[in-house]
């Protein structure tokens, strides 16, 4: 039905210290200042409604302005979490309880206590536990807060007022290569890592070194805006408007390709597939016997044995790009190949053609992801050409040679800026320092699509 079944999210813990001797009421006997403050406890005692709300001010002004105030000043953290504590234990009304733990939620995921403090609201919440969901979820949304940082752009008011109804889960699309739409349930502080995790464990993805070399992307409009999710992002922080939708792709090719399910296959060939079409995968337009045997391995994957029409081979063979100048190619010819190489690969299914495809294409660039350079300041290299990248390398091919013109290890990377087009309708350049401090050289591209470039 083309879509991925979604697991329940997980959260991967971090350690924190949970001796059964950390209580709240010894914490306050050796932190007696926090009692002198009276500002912060009567601004939550509005919020939850123990006492009347300021004139001109509603439940959302209260909220925002406690968890603001907790961004901003550091040192008043601790006061705030005494107080939301102090309000929830023991309270009569379990109404007005429950929106005290509904911000003791929001609070956790998004600022930390301080060290001093940490052990004891761990340990309150740990005791909470089996007594009060919200417990649970502020214990996970503070391990998050521990591991990624905490969210640090609030939640809009429509979603805080959802977190406050309860509403904390909403439905979500990934769009994978070929077409499948992963379907997940995401949370008020669910981090891209997480969606990531899932992802790659419905493809069969269990190394935590392959998992990293996936990412999401960011598409708003038609490819108006691209850019690649760092793992430690709230999805709810950007995933917001109409218009924005949420892709993954792979990266990274460093950790060995294993063809045991058929959602990573299926996922990989549509991906390599796409790239190899667009021309960036650095294959000349002359190689006319790898040209039929990659033609005959996607008709093989439609499960179609039959030797297609001309006009029908050609949305198999590479386009020509528009960095390109010079792009010949005998379709005749490599019509008349591709015979011989349906004939040698009789009997392949759909799965054995794609797996082909992946594993045995020889394709200059495969590995890499890979940007179009229109010019080079070095007038040694080639303009056009095409700029891959990898976990190691950044490497310049010239795309009608497939000649490799010039091999930047990224460990030797001292600096990467980012350039303002040379002339008002043109492209964004690359500025790359690298070089060791006895021999320090420079170099800049010119790259349509520099904003989407993320180095692993």
């Amino acid at each position: 039905d083309n879509s991925a079944t979604s697991l329940s999210p997980s959260v991967a813990y971090v350690a924190l210290p949970t001796d059964s001797d950390y209580t709240m009421q010894e914490f306050r006997w050796h932190q007696p200042w926090l009692t002198m403050h009276l500002v912060l406890p009567t601004a939550l005692m509005q919020f939850m409604g123990d006492l009347s709300k300021p004139r001109g001010k509603n439940e959302l002004d209260l909220l925002y302005g406690l968890l603001k105030l907790c961004q901003e000043k550091e040192d008043l953290r601790d006061e705030v979490y005494c107080q939301a504590i102090k309000q929830v234990t023991g309270h009569p009304r379990p109404k007005l309880c429950t929106r005290g733990w509904r911000f003791l939620s929001l609070l956790t995921g998004c600022v930390p206590p301080s060290n001093t403090l940490m052990p004891y609201v761990t340990k309150f919440l740990q005791d909470w536990g089996p007594h009060q969901e919200l417990a649970q979820s502020s214990q996970e949304h503070l391990q998050r807060t521990v591991k990624y940082g905490g969210r640090r752009r609030l939640p809009s008011p429509g979603e805080m007022q959802a977190f406050l109804k309860g509403q904390v889960v909403h439905l979500v699309l990934i769009h994978l290569p070929g077409g499948v739409d992963y379907k997940t349930n995401i949370r008020t502080f669910t981090v891209a890592a997480e969606v990531l995790e899932e992802l790659c464990r419905q493809m069969g993805i269990t190394d935590p070194q392959e998992v990293q070399e996936f990412a999401l992307f960011l598409i708003k409009g038609d490819s108006e805006l691209v850019r690649p999710l760092w793992p430690q992002e709230y999805l709810n922080s950007v995933l917001g408007g109409p218009d924005v939708s949420l892709h993954s792709r792979r990266l990274g090719w460093e950790t060995r390709l294993h063809f045991d399910n058929p959602t990573y296959i299926s996922t990989h060939y549509s991906q390599v597939l796409r790239d190899y079409l667009q021309g960036k995968l650095g294959l000349s337009p002359q190689e006319d016997t790898r040209l039929a045997r990659l033609a005959a391995l996607q008709q093989l994957s439609r499960n179609k044995e039959e030797p297609p029409s001309e006009q029908d081979l050609l949305a198999y063979l590479p386009r020509k790009p528009q960095w390109q100048q010079q792009w010949q190619m005998n379709v005749a010819t490599v019509k008349s190949l591709m015979g011989r190489e349906l004939r040698q690969l009789q009997g392949y299914s759909s799965q054995e053609a794609q797996i082909s495809f992946i594993s045995g294409s020889g394709l200059p660039l495969f590995g890499f992801t890979v940007y179009p350079v229109q010019r080079v300041s070095s007038p040694a290299l080639p303009s056009p050409g095409l700029l891959g990248l990898n976990r190691q390398h950044l490497v310049l091919v010239d795309p009608s040679s497939q000649e490799l013109c010039c091999s930047i290890a990224l460990r030797d990377l001292q600096r990467l800026h980012l350039l303002s087009p040379l002339e008002p309708e043109g492209s964004p350049g690359l500025e790359l320092n690298y070089g060791s401090a006895d021999n320090p050289q420079t170099i800049w591209f010119e790259l349509p699509q520099v904003g989407g470039l993320r180095v692993p």
